[in-house]
């Protein structure tokens, strides 16, 4: 099948190069001049763990091609799949002029049937919408929804080894393209669930609003915690164990960022509010959230007070390993509360370098690696879970620091290890650790018989 994909961001690369690996021929579109002429030599403009090996083997074998003309791309193919930005819109909700331009140039332009895939995250409702302006195409256009469950870090996996596929068609007609799109995937025993547009739509806001609401509320949990010197760790294990619970999404840490959780938890409630209902349970989630980075931020201030000209290491900048995306990292608002206090900040991420110094500029110190980052510092705040940080010899990072306090912000260092080091070890919702000292009253496991 001839498929063109509108938007060459995170979601619209890795779904035309994982579409040209399915067999079909795929023409990926694109704005940016210099993003197309990227791809088209086979280079990624973002970091997606086995990403640009696939978008160079496809091109290779003439399945994968890249362009700006937006008209050859509705000409030459049957299937049209959306994947532009949603982003948040000043009023609320979700800003869905992209689309809609897309939408409306493929009415202008379409010279024959065509069935149009949104692939965009959008607020439940908008394929009604999307349906109603095609109606004055001068061909049929099937307008049907298939929301994108991809993790950024494992992206392609998650594309071709899917949990679930959902399938949003109002009719047989959309439904059968669908099916004919994924017959690779079905083939290999992929579950499909098919429902209504309306119903699609909710179900990828439905997805996200309930990871991110776990996120919070192990968060929000996480300050009673450290509030009465219980341990987080602990109890996470306690409830994650339990099957009903699952242990999925209950990491206490600083909170969640990247281009989904904060975007759709935002455009839910406010979708809700439009209706005539109170999110009140959804209206907590981000709250939550923001509170946890300030919280994170001004405990690491508050164990430098007295210090002359305190320095501290931010320990990663993207908003969670295996990806350079900056899109509300954590780390964004931790160093503007940090540099605000007075803190010197030296940063180092392995790959989100480039894009985080379009945000923070010279507000911080940019370093060469995790030592030139650490040498002369009071502090390490580990913001992002790379494995080049859990790692560390804590011995040498002991002997090149200046100060002696360790912020781990995601519960994922050798605790005994930062301790036995000679540092100070403070985690989330956890008692801190004094240099030399273990941890009890941790979790165990009592073995049987």
């Amino acid at each position: 099948m001839n498929i063109s994909v509108i938007g060459c961001g995170y979601v619209g690369l890795v779904s035309g190069a994982c579409l040209a690996s399915l067999g079909h021929h795929v023409m990926g579109v694109d704005v940016d001049q210099a993003r197309v002429e990227s791809l088209a030599r086979g280079e990624s403009p973002i970091y997606e763990p086995g990403l640009s090996e696939l978008i160079l083997a496809q091109h290779a074998q003439g399945r994968l091609c890249f362009t700006t003309d937006i008209g050859r791309a509705f000409r030459e193919s049957e299937t049209i799949f959306i994947a532009v930005g949603t982003p948040p819109a000043p009023s609320g909700g979700a800003d869905l002029r992209m689309l809609f331009s897309v939408v409306d140039d493929l009415v202008r332009m379409v010279d024959g049937p065509k069935t149009l895939v949104i692939k965009s995250t959008v607020p439940p409702g908008t394929g009604e919408q999307v349906a109603a302006r095609t109606a004055a195409a001068r061909y049929p256009i099937e307008v049907v929804n298939n929301p994108e469950f991809l993790r950024e870090g494992t992206a392609v996996q998650d594309f071709l080894h899917p949990d679930r596929m959902i399938f949003g068609a109002n009719s047989p007609r959309g439904l059968e393209a669908l099916r004919e799109i994924f017959q690779p995937l079905i083939d290999r025993g992929y579950a499909i669930f098919s429902m209504s547009r309306q119903s699609a739509e909710l179900t990828k806001f439905a997805a996200n609003a309930m990871l991110a609401m776990r996120v919070s509320f192990i968060n929000e949990l996480s300050l009673l915690a450290s509030a009465i010197g219980a341990d987080i760790e602990s109890v996470r294990v306690g409830i994650g164990t339990d099957r009903r619970i699952g242990p999925s999404f209950l990491k206490a840490g600083v909170g969640y960022g990247g281009s989904c959780f904060p975007k759709d938890v935002a455009a839910l409630e406010y979708q809700m509010r439009q209706v005539g209902i109170e999110p009140c349970l959804v209206a907590g989630v981000e709250k939550v959230n923001q509170r946890q980075k300030l919280i994170f931020a001004q405990r690491v201030l508050a164990a430098l007070q007295g210090v002359q000209h305190p320095q501290v290491a931010l320990w990663g900048l993207a908003f969670k390993p295996d990806t350079d995306d900056m899109r509300e990292s954590p780390s964004i608002p931790i160093a503007r509360t940090l540099a605000a206090g007075g803190v010197a900040l030296r940063v180092y991420d392995p790959q989100a370098m480039d894009n985080a110094r379009k945000i923070l500029g010279d507000a911080v110190q940019w370093s060469r690696d995790v030592e030139d980052c650490t040498r002369g510092v009071d502090a390490i705040a580990l913001v992002t879970d790379w494995p080049i940080f859990i790692t560390q010899n804590w011995a040498r990072m002991a002997a090149i620091m200046r100060g002696k306090h360790v912020f781990d912000g995601r519960n994922c260092l050798a605790s005994g290890k930062v301790a036995a080091a000679g540092l100070y070890y403070h985690a989330v919702g956890r008692p801190e650790l004094a240099p030399g000292a273990g941890r009890p009253g941790s979790m165990g496991v009592i073995p049987s018989g």
